[in-house]
């Protein structure tokens, strides 16, 4: 499955109310945003990182990076807009397949929002 797939089928099951939306892979705005945040010492820093889709009711923002063995993988990281974080920020939580992350958004949006 792909994410688009994943985020058509929770559109149409949830409907307009759903809360995350895909962002073309051209938009740079949020991946220099995490880079700002994260800072060049954390190890996601030098790599190609693409910002995959957004939540609307928080700062929640999907990830897509290559891993070691050339293996999607996904971060979901909740922006903070400050360059200036506490070491435990911004949080992160890292799924190896697109299909935990679809479990995961699916979850957190029946428990926090409906």
């Amino acid at each position: 499955m792909t994410a688009e797939e994943i985020f058509c089928d929770l559109n149409e099951k949830y409907g307009d109310d759903f809360n995350w939306y895909m962002l073309p892979l051209t938009n740079k705005t949020y991946v220099e945003e995490l880079k700002r945040e994260i800072g060049t010492m954390h190890y996601l820093y030098e790599k190609d990182i693409w910002a995959v889709a957004k939540c609307d009711s928080n700062d929640d923002v999907l990830y897509l990076t290559k891993g070691e063995n050339g293996e999607d993988c996904y971060y979901i990281f909740h922006l903070t807009y400050s360059a200036n974080n506490a070491v435990s920020f911004p949080k992160c939580r890292e799924f190896n397949t697109i299909e935990d992350v679809k479990d995961y958004i699916e979850k957190l949006y029946i428990t926090e929002y409906l």
